[in-house]
């Protein structure tokens, strides 16, 4: 299955069941069947061999539409919610299509279409479902606070104060194609934004230049590397705001003599590309909690209330973590220092108030320096004093009615991502009280005295600055080629007729925002990895690195999946070389990770000092070696170089007696001959 279009609508007027209904009846009436009945909970019917199916029930409802395409079919979904307490209501509108195999309940009836049709079917064009423009006339729908428009929106000079906002509305999901006007052919940007906006209603916003002059300050306020000029046609996507944007090309323009040459192919290029980053876009919080509800209450196993229930819920990871901020908070406020500076009667005046002032300074500056004063030490105390006392214990009581829940009114996915969050939760609550642990008995990093601490810290910060920078910009260059390339291959696919495998429906995708919460997923789904006790090593890394440790869950995550993937196809027989030979010859459908992560041996002078080989010595269990641990060389560098440079160390015994990849420890990088 791959999806091809989705649109996520809100709409505030009451009832959209009512619009919504007449809107699509109307549409697939168009296309030969018979008039859905209004009053009728439940609609089925077919026309040749497409297959049409209505539900509803109380506030919420789903229509489905299937059309045969090609070898397989074009499946039409819309799915909504009517607006309660604290949520307006939502429409969400999908077209997948599914190759090779047709719904249930077809008759091989021959199915004709017109030519106007079979022209919008063609591969890698995006049909966008043919109720949309009329159902967006009917009310002031919006997605992500910018209003849905039924056709393109003309611009002028006067409308710019209104129109720049909402290019820059933080909430914001929707891409805006701006059209310039080309003094060659002054009509042409009218009839490409009228291409445009037909093929990308709902989940784009076209927009068209009236004039020279608004273009003229248009261009002015994006500034010089962001405008759009002599025909062309740019594509900005969200977020975005024109200030503080360093990557202006992450906003395709296409140009005037491109659009000439090419035509409607590179208008398509530009509709693909827009409907593109929409398609897999993550659905708002608040919908995506009420789907799941819908979806149970049109299947009959949930009640109404509990989309009002779902609308209203708190998300349980923000509110705990800002509990937990808020009490560590509470207990390390210290008063503040009072002034010994004694003035005689009389001697008050401007300037003795101001050697009051910055004799104050001088000792609130002193206080926070000196060591053994109340700075860091006093903190670190009472950190690690309500972690060990206090926190631990809430968190076991949290943890043990969270596994003792058997509410009906939670479903086991919400379950379980409580159970993720307690877990991750308590693994940094670990790595913390570790941290202030060692600072409570004086302990360091060797090499890190007093007196070399502010200038190694800010070489450090100069060279962090520097690596990161350098990530960023490979990173947002590879994504671009990556995304380009799936495209491509995408559009030879479906030109060939095999199969384009996209996202499956309903099936979320893990997008890791820590390595505790990786090696967590891991052991719940990777059936051939097994993770050991490492999770206070990468809680560390969680905890000192922040900014980072969302990057590093993402490679370590891809990391793991190809490990499975790996040790499933050797395990299995399918596969006789080691891990560096999966990855080096990747082939089609294969996980895999690029070979330049990968190191599969240590150094001599590592493996044969004691000091270095002990500690990438990890237990495993005695089938693996009876001696029960052995010395893990392969590693994966989740960063190459700088500090600190992440490794994952792992065994592989996937053609062994376990068939498994034992992971050993992901944390900072291990001491070696360079390190003190």
């Amino acid at each position: 299955m791959t999806r091809l279009y989705q649109a996520v609508l809100r709409d505030p007027a009451a009832p959209i069941s009512i619009r919504l209904r007449r809107t699509f009846s109307e549409w697939v009436e168009r296309k030969g069947f018979p008039p859905p009945g209004a009053a009728r909970a439940m609609v089925e019917a077919e026309a040749g061999r497409a297959r049409l199916t209505m539900e509803r029930r109380g506030d919420c409802g789903r229509y489905t539409l299937d059309e045969p395409d090609g070898e397989g079919h074009l499946r039409t979904r819309v799915t909504y919610a009517e607006s309660v307490p604290g949520m307006t209501g939502w429409v969400i509108v999908t077209v997948d299509r599914h190759e090779g195999r047709e719904p249930e309940g077809h008759r091989r009836e021959p199915y004709r279409r017109g030519r106007r049709e079979r022209e919008r079917r063609e591969p890698g064009v995006v049909s966008v479902p043919g109720f949309l423009p009329a159902y967006l006339r009917t009310a002031r729908i919006s997605d992500g606070g910018v209003q849905v428009e039924d056709g393109p929106v003309v611009l002028d000079e006067e409308g710019m104060d209104r129109f720049v906002p909402v290019m820059t509305e933080p909430r914001r999901r929707m891409p805006i194609l701006v059209l310039s006007v080309d003094p060659q052919n002054p009509e042409a940007a009218r009839s490409h934004a009228d291409y445009l906006a037909g093929a990308v209603t709902g989940a784009s916003l076209v927009v068209r230049l009236a004039d020279l002059r608004t273009q003229n300050r248009f261009n002015k306020v994006m500034g010089k590397e962001l405008g759009v000029f002599g025909g062309g046609i740019r594509t900005y996507l969200a977020p975005f705001d024109p200030a503080e944007e360093r990557h202006p090309r992450r906003h395709p323009p296409m140009g005037a003599a491109m659009i000439r040459d090419q035509g409607a192919a590179a208008l398509d290029r530009i509709v693909t590309g827009a409907v593109g980053d929409t398609v897999h876009r993550e659905l708002p919080e608040d919908v995506r909690r009420t789907l799941q509800v819908v979806y149970r209450v049109l299947a009959g196993r949930a009640d109404l209330s509990e989309i009002a229930e779902a609308a209203l819920r708190p998300a349980k990871t923000d509110s705990a973590r800002e509990e937990l901020r808020r009490r560590m908070m509470a207990m390390t406020r210290r008063p503040a220092p009072t002034a010994t500076t004694e003035v005689s009667a009389g001697e008050s005046g401007p300037d003795t108030e101001k050697d009051t002032a910055e004799a104050t300074d001088t000792e609130k500056t002193e206080e926070t320096e000196k060591p053994g004063g109340t700075g860091v030490e006093e903190v670190a105390q009472v950190v690690a004093d309500m972690v060990v006392k206090e926190l631990r214990g809430d968190l076991d009581a949290a943890l043990g009615l969270a596994t003792s829940s058997q509410s009906s009114q939670t479903s086991g996915g919400d379950l379980a991502r409580v159970l993720r969050e307690l877990h991750t939760l308590g693994a940094h609550l670990s790595g913390l009280r570790d941290v202030v642990t060692e600072r409570r008995a004086g302990t360091s990093p060797p090499g890190d005295e007093e007196g070399d601490r502010p200038a190694a810290e800010a070489g450090r910060l100069r060279e962090e600055y520097r690596l990161l920078t350098e990530e960023h910009a490979e990173a947002v260059t590879s994504a671009r080629k990556l995304a380009e390339r799936v495209r491509w291959l995408e559009g030879r696919l479906a030109e060939a007729g095999q199969p384009v495998y996209g996202v499956p429906e309903e099936t979320p995708v893990f997008e890791p925002a820590s390595l505790v919460e990786v090696l967590i997923e891991a052991r719940e789904s990777l059936r051939h990895i097994v993770v050991g006790d490492t999770d206070s090593a990468a809680a560390r890394l969680d905890l000192d690195h922040p900014a980072q440790s969302r990057t590093w869950a993402a490679k370590a995550w891809d990391s793991l999946r190809a490990l499975e993937d790996f040790a499933r196809a050797r395990s299995g027989g399918e596969f006789s070389g080691g891990f560096y030979e999966w990855c080096s010859h990747g082939s089609s459908g294969r996980l895999t990770i690029p070979t330049g992560m990968l190191s599969m041996r240590e150094s001599k002078s590592v493996v044969t000092r004691a000091k270095f080989s002990d500690r990438r010595t990890f237990a495993v269990p005695p089938e693996v070696n009876p001696g029960g641990q052995v010395l893990m060389e392969s590693h994966v560098k989740l960063r190459p170089v700088g500090y600190p440079a992440p490794r994952m160390y792992f065994h592989d015994d996937s053609g062994g007696a376990t068939g498994k990849i034992w992971i050993g420890y992901l944390g900072e990088h291990l001491p070696n001959t360079r390190t003190n």
